[in-house]
């Protein structure tokens, strides 16, 4: 599929907290509920075990993946 056939849904991109180098980007709810379904888990649990990650470099845009949030050692915090 071509980035022309794909669904497209514009979203405002925010500071998180203005002055710092941080932003907000949101996903289309439908994107997220396709990757819970692939999981085979709730949208609740999907939003607790991953996390978005943003791919760039020598290629134009940015691709988002979703991986597992790495869990933490126990005695880490």
């Amino acid at each position: 599929m071509k980035t022309h056939d794909a669904l497209r849904q514009e979203c405002r991109i925010r500071f998180n907290v203005r002055g710092r180098k941080s932003l907000i980007v949101r996903f289309p709810y439908e994107v997220v509920e396709r990757e819970a379904r692939k999981q085979g888990i709730t949208i609740d649990e999907f939003l607790e075990q991953f996390q978005a990650v943003a791919q760039y470099d020598s290629f134009d845009g940015v691709h988002y993946i979703f991986e597992p949030i790495p869990q933490k050692a126990s005695g880490e915090e």
